[in-house]
């Protein structure tokens, strides 16, 4: 299972920063990799935005990827 979660949660205010954490139980551990849309956007478990504008505004998802295969978590939408 993977999935992403959003902090701070809630309304996304212009200009704050936001950071979505990707979360598997993969096992062995996966790589991690962050799209917005279909781009390749960073890699890690977590993706920070530092100062959030509406260029940032998009559909998120996490990959993760380990020899098993290959996992996407559900989009996440990202708006101001």
């Amino acid at each position: 299972h993977i999935s992403v979660s959003i902090s701070p949660s809630g309304e996304i205010v212009d200009g704050n920063s936001v950071t979505l954490n990707c979360s598997s139980d993969s096992n062995p551990p996966a790589e991690i990799s962050w799209f917005k849309g279909g781009t390749f956007v960073g890699s890690g478990r977590i993706y920070s935005i530092s100062k959030f504008s509406s260029d940032h505004s998009g559909e998120y998802k996490c990959k993760s990827r380990n020899e098993h295969g290959e996992k996407y978590s559900d989009t996440v939408t990202l708006n101001i």
